[in-house]
């Protein structure tokens, strides 16, 4: 079923009316017809409703044609508006359409009018599209451009010949110059002379081979990051400009600090291991002469403290640079069972028993992944009293990921123990609890700690490690 199209008729003889009716319903146009004959009918069938077209009789006494095109223009429609007349001169005809009339025909040639009628249409449509699109157009201008003010870089787009064709910035990054100044303008116009070769380099390399450039650069006593790309429209190059001078002095005075806190490590652990040294020595004495057993034993507790001690102050300096050492790719399986190994060799009397149930697991870590896994497995039996001690450890593939499980049979952890464990800031899980918490977390993983029989805390304690699978 061919669309209806409602028409607005003003006529004042109903004879005409139906003249006209007679010849849409000829052109095998549907429509829905409404006449009106006074400004104020017309004015009132704008207002309450819409219309495809006007149909305008010439001749009316009391309304005339440039009354009708006055309502149209006044309630700022776009709406096709056919004149009918029975006669009209060229000239009245071209006035009319300088008024805002789209076509005039004649009476004795109204087989014009539905062709008429579906061209203007058809146009109508036209043009309202073109004003949606382009209001589309400048409202995202206007949104772009409040975007860019918005903010504190400079955006600069070069042409193909490398000069400046648009330029927006509300800071002073460039030479002293407006922003209307800019356009035109050459590299070496608008940067200073020490860097101009290189942006020149990069803006020809981004126009030719459509790459992407991050760099800084120092100018006039302050540092900027630049990132340059090729433009959507793919002929040009854009540059986006930040002054990162706070940003630069922030990481130098964290360098500096950090420097200054590596200096009081070492200074603190060559102190801390100087008086170790003389507590050791002090105890060995004593234990030499001494012959009552619980005096021994509580010897023996001092030497055991010191020794843990002494092994603290080197694990802390061990990880001084854990955020610090880029990842790599790393062998998961091989250094779990590296690390079991190394600890079965250290702790003969604990039965360790290891299953691997995935080969070439690849993830992105550092040296400091082997330095975690002895971690946990010191934790499993250094606070474990059974007479046969335990350990199970397990790597799997679980979801996009690996999950290295290791389990003990010592007293377990309570509930309420496990997540301030986990939490730097309550202070329960001890350094070595924290350096997993954040080499796991370095590598995109996940370090848990839950029962080693789901319901059953005192029956032993279960660590779990998940890192992502790395793409190789």
């Amino acid at each position: 079923m061919s669309e209806k199209h409602r028409i607005l008729l003003i006529e004042d003889s109903e004879d005409d009316a139906i003249l006209l009716e007679r010849q849409l319903r000829k052109g095998n146009m549907e429509h829905e017809m409404k006449r009106v004959c006074t400004s104020t009918e017309m004015k009132e069938a704008l207002s309450d409703s819409t219309w495809d077209a006007i149909i305008c009789h010439y001749m009316m006494p009391e309304f005339t044609v440039n009354d009708a095109l006055e309502i149209v223009r006044s309630k700022g429609v776009d709406i096709p508006f056919i004149i009918v007349s029975g006669t009209i001169s060229d000239e009245t005809a071209v006035d009319m359409m300088k008024a805002g009339a789209h076509d005039y025909l004649t009476k004795n040639n109204l087989s014009r009018l539905v062709p008429a009628l579906e061209r203007e249409m058809v146009e109508a449509e036209h043009r309202h599209q073109r004003r949606v699109a382009e209001d589309a157009l400048r409202e995202s201008e206007r949104k772009h451009r409040m975007l860019i003010e918005s903010l504190n870089d400079t955006v600069i787009v070069f042409s193909t010949e490398g000069t400046v064709s648009e330029f927006y910035s509300q800071s002073p990054i460039v030479r002293d110059l407006t922003i209307d100044g800019h356009l035109g303008k050459s590299i070496p116009e608008i940067f200073v002379p020490s860097i101009v070769k290189r942006i020149s380099e990069l803006v020809q390399a981004t126009l030719e081979n459509k790459i992407t450039t991050t760099f800084e650069y120092p100018m006039n006593g302050r540092w900027f990051s630049a990132k340059l790309g090729p433009h959507e429209d793919g002929s040009r190059a854009v540059m986006v400009l930040r002054d990162v001078s706070d940003l630069k002095q922030a990481e130098e005075e964290a360098r500096q600090a950090h420097g200054v806190a590596m200096l009081y490590q070492d200074i603190t652990g060559h102190d801390i291991r100087n008086l170790l040294q003389a507590v050791m020595i002090a105890s060995d004495l004593l234990t030499s002469d001494e012959t009552d057993q619980s005096r021994l034993s509580l010897l023996h507790h001092v030497t055991e403290a010191v020794e843990e001690t002494s092994n603290l102050i080197t694990s802390v300096e061990a990880t001084a640079d854990l955020l610090s050492t880029p990842l790599e790719k790393t062998s998961l399986d091989f250094t779990l069972k590296s690390c079991v190994t190394v600890f079965h060799e250290e702790h003969k009397d604990v039965d360790v028993e290891s299953t691997v149930e995935v080969s070439e697991a690849v993830v992105n870590a550092d040296r400091f992944l082997c330095h975690m896994l002895m971690n946990v497995f010191s934790n499993a039996v250094k606070h474990n009293n059974s007479n046969e001690q335990k350990v199970w450890t397990r790597l799997t593939v679980v979801d996009d990921g690996y999950e290295i499980t290791i389990a003990d049979n010592g007293p377990g952890i309570k509930d309420s123990l496990k997540k301030n464990l986990l939490s730097p800031e309550r202070r329960s899980g001890g350094v070595g609890i924290l350096q997993c918490i954040q080499i796991a977390n370095k590598y995109g993983g996940a370090f848990e700690i839950h029962d080693r029989i789901a319901g059953s805390p005192e029956k032993g304690a279960k660590f779990r490690l998940w890192l992502p699978k790395a793409q190789v």
